[in-house]
């Protein structure tokens, strides 16, 4: 929920309380008092929900690259298999790590490496729709958890995410391993297990992406 909303109901409520408190003994100058600390109270009740909002925000998501960080994305991806498991739906999950980072740092500077970073993250959620997560995993590694989505297509959005990296970022390139629910996992852990498993395969070929088998 938004905390705004909820901010600006708690207001509401100390509002009524004060309305209660004063009663009939409100005068018409101290009516017009009333109605300003009213205004100032619903004011303060949204700020403050905003910021709780922002803190939040803060703390689900990379404050490098604005992709959700690892405890959050894991906390999604939990979620979405246990439903996935209940109303019987495939749920796809891309590892994807850039090529040669390292040698990318030492060649161009940590600045360099982070504006990268910050590039690649926008691509990829460019590349997804809205109902997906994209998520940093750590370093240069990232995750893409597809709910409602086959093997055929994540490995078409992989396709399109390793297009769009040798296009967009001059040349660089990605490594991928691709798992899908209930396919080749029973759970979530295995689900990850799988498709890290694979993009650790494919990150000795460079510019490569694995997919699990039946």
């Amino acid at each position: 929920m938004d905390s705004r909303w909820v901010g600006l109901g708690v207001s509401c409520l100390m509002i009524g309380v004060w309305l209660f408190a004063f009663g009939m003994r409100v005068s018409q100058t101290s009516a017009v008092f009333v109605s300003g600390a009213a205004f100032l109270q619903l004011a303060i009740g949204y700020r403050v929900g905003q910021y709780i909002d922002w803190l939040r925000h803060m703390a689900d998501h990379d404050s490098l690259t604005g992709v959700l960080v690892n405890r959050r994305f894991v906390a999604r991806l939990n979620q979405e298999v246990e439903l996935a498991c209940r109303t019987k739906y495939p749920v796809t999950l891309l590892f994807i790590d850039l090529d040669n980072f390292k040698k990318y740092n030492d060649r161009y500077g940590h600045l360099e490496g982070d504006k990268l970073l910050q590039e690649f993250a926008g691509m990829l959620k460019s590349c997804v729709r809205k109902q997906d997560a994209v998520g940093r995993w750590g370093g240069e590694e990232f995750v893409v958890l597809l709910p409602h989505t086959d093997t055929n297509k994540g490995v078409a959005i992989g396709e399109r995410i390793q297009n769009q990296t040798r296009q967009q970022l001059s040349g660089v390139t990605v490594s991928i391993g691709v798992a899908s629910f209930p396919l080749h996992a029973a759970d979530a852990l295995q689900l990850t297990e799988k498709a890290d498993s694979l993009m650790y395969e494919a990150k000795k070929k460079k510019d490569c992406m694995l997919v699990a088998q039946n």
